[in-house]
């Protein structure tokens, strides 16, 4: 259907407005709900009081964020109405104030009730002797003698956490970590119940701790401890249960939901201190005054006595005691002042030496605590003084004795030699010691210091053994001339060696001797015939002889002695005896001129011509004819003293 274009759009208008005209309605009641400031607060304040309780529910947030506008506003309001709060927790602060001035004043009346109306009696008397024996005063030993029954400490203690929620006491100064307590009740119920295998639901009710005993009384959340002295009622009981029932009445919300924090408990103060009660047993009448009065008289004569004796006692006893101090070597008393109500005064000089003045104290029935002793040092020279002071330095052996004079020291009897070389290098040091007399002393060797003391001055090679024997001195294994030579000059200079047996000890530089001039002297040197040629054979033998002619000579030189080497030369039985000698002193030049040329010194070649060879050895029988056309070799030795 076709028209106009303006009634086309007045038509869509119209279509528009009769489908939307429901949304549009609401779109304007939203915007009046939301520009309305009054409107709007009327549903925020419907909906406020659920979100406070869900925002509870969920955590402390909401608490978190309250608390400063709360604290601010708290703080202002006292600032500027005091009077407001005041009125509003007087009915609080009032009660508990007047309760306890009344409860105080109470107690001191009783107590001064009780003190007087014990002066003159036979108990009163008693107490009286008990309080100067343990340090209490009388008011206290009249109270703890009459007393029935005191609640001494209360402890709150939440049942599910095991923490301390309020603790009050009757004295603060006994008060102990409240925290700690409940631990160990909460700790003392679970044992009790894991032991006799009882439900959850049961706990121990009271259990006593020498002159104390603790009654608990149970509640849903929080149950109640309370420190009892004597024996209580059991009426007592009624009252803790009550208190605890009234407990969860006020704080039930906070005890079911307690997070820790236990000072919202603080204002359950008042119920807890109502339960801190005491009672006292009523005195007992005695006889009449005039009996009163004759027992008082009678103690307190009796009394008077007693301290005399006892004053002439002690008296005698201090004397004794000044006495005895200042015969103590080492000790010299100026002043003595026997202290009746306080400590007794020792003033005076005193050695390092000298015995502790506390110790004598005691062996005369004084009691060192009740003394002050002021002392000065100084040095005591008279003997006794200087022996103690010695002897307290050295610790001088049980086998020894010693004595001084006039600065002069004496030791007599036995003592080890190490301690007596170290009395020797310090006893000078001592005061009041100028010098030492140890003439008459018998020495000791301890085997073990005695070879330590060798071993450390000659440092034994690792083939030589060493033992000491009645202080001889006993070597076996191998060792060098040089180092024996010097253990058998100088070992007897060790103290406790009096002598060196070296039979056992083998001396390597003699046996290297022997050893060398044997093989030199079994050594041949062959020479062709009817000539002064060394034969094939004879080189071999004479190539090997300068190694050990050195070692000859070395070792000789080491114990002591001089070599000379006799080369002796021989001829066959061929020829005429003039022959045969000169034939024979060419050979032995022949073999010196060798030996020369190997750097040795003529002084120690001596080459002697012997002429026709005798008769043959062993070795001449395998070959004879060559054995006699031979040089051979005798080693000469003789001391280095005799040699020079």
């Amino acid at each position: 259907m076709r028209g106009p274009p303006g009634d086309s759009v007045e038509a869509f208008e119209e279509l528009r407005r009769l489908l939307l005209s429901g949304e549009r309605e609401q779109l304007r009641d939203l915007r009046d709900r939301l520009n309305n400031r009054e409107r709007r607060s009327k549903d925020v304040a419907g909906v406020l009081p659920e979100a406070v309780k869900l925002s509870g529910e969920r955590g402390e947030e909401l608490v978190q964020a309250l608390r400063p506008a709360v604290e601010g506003s708290i703080k202002q309001s006292i600032e500027k109405k005091p009077d407001t709060f005041v009125g509003a927790l007087h009915p609080i602060i009032g009660p508990m104030v007047r309760r306890s001035i009344a409860e105080s004043l109470r107690r001191l009346m009783q107590s001064l009730n009780q003190t007087l109306e014990h002066p003159f009696s036979w108990r009163g008397l008693k107490w009286r002797f008990e309080a100067l024996r343990t340090g209490k005063s009388f008011a206290e030993v009249v109270m703890l003698r009459s007393l029935v029954y005191r609640v001494e400490q209360l402890f709150l203690i939440h049942r599910k956490t095991s923490l301390s929620l309020l603790h009050v006491a009757l004295d603060p100064a006994i008060a102990k970590d409240s925290d700690m307590v409940a631990g160990m009740l909460s700790a003392i119920q679970d044992f009790a119940r894991d032991s006799f295998a009882t439900g959850d639901d049961s706990a121990l009710e009271e259990f006593r701790v020498g002159e104390l005993q603790v009654w608990i009384a149970p509640g849903q959340y929080a149950y109640l401890a309370a420190v009892i002295r004597g024996h209580p009622p059991r009426e007592l009981r009624s009252v803790l249960e009550d208190t605890i029932d009234s407990i969860h009445v006020l704080k039930g919300s906070g005890l079911a939901n307690f997070q820790g924090a236990a000072a919202s408990f603080e204002s359950l103060r008042p119920e807890l201190e109502a339960c801190l009660r005491s009672q006292y047993a009523a005195a007992k009448r005695s006889g009449g005054r005039k009996v009163r009065a004759w027992i008082a008289v009678t103690a307190t004569a009796a009394f008077l006595t007693a301290a005399v004796l006892v004053a002439l006692r002690n008296e005698i006893r201090w004397r004794r005691f000044v006495r005895q101090l200042n015969v103590q070597p080492g000790i010299a008393v100026t002043t003595a002042h026997k202290g009746w109500f306080g400590p007794s005064q020792i003033t005076g000089l005193r050695d390092a030496s000298a015995p502790d003045a506390a110790k004598i104290a005691g062996a005369a029935k004084i009691d060192p605590a009740h003394v002050q002793f002021h002392w000065k040092p100084f040095f005591a020279l008279d003997p006794a003084s200087v022996v103690q002071r010695f002897d307290k330095r050295f610790a001088l052996p049980s086998s020894a004795q010693v004595s001084s004079m006039n600065g002069v020291l004496t030791l007599t009897g036995s003592v080890p030699y190490d301690w007596l070389e170290r009395v020797r290098r310090e006893a000078k040091f001592v005061p009041g010691i100028s010098a030492l007399d140890d003439s008459a002393v018998a020495v000791t060797y301890d085997a073990d210091s005695v070879l330590q003391r060798f071993n450390e001055k000659f440092d034994p090679p690792n083939t030589v053994s060493v033992a000491l024997v009645q202080n001889v001195l006993i070597l076996s294994g191998e060792a060098s001339q040089q180092w024996l030579a010097r253990v058998r000059s100088e070992a007897p200079k060790v103290p406790g060696i009096k002598s060196v047996d070296d039979s056992k000890a083998v001396n390597l530089d003699e046996r290297t001797f022997q050893r060398s001039k044997s093989v030199i002297e079994n050594a041949f040197v062959y020479f062709l015939t009817n000539k002064d040629d060394i034969a094939t054979e004879g080189f071999a033998a004479l190539s090997r002889l300068p190694d050990e002619i050195r070692r000859c000579e070395t070792a000789a030189k080491r114990i002591g002695l001089n070599v000379t080497l006799e080369i002796l030369g021989y001829a066959d039985a061929v020829g005429d005896e003039a022959k045969n000698v000169d034939l024979s002193q060419r050979r032995a030049h022949k073999v010196a001129d060798f030996l020369g040329l190997c750097g040795f010194e003529s002084t120690v070649l001596k080459p002697i011509g012997m002429g026709q060879a005798v008769k043959p050895t062993e070795v001449d029988k395998v070959v004879p004819e060559l054995s006699q056309r031979r040089v051979s070799f005798e080693v000469v030795a003789q001391p280095a003293t005799a040699a020079r």
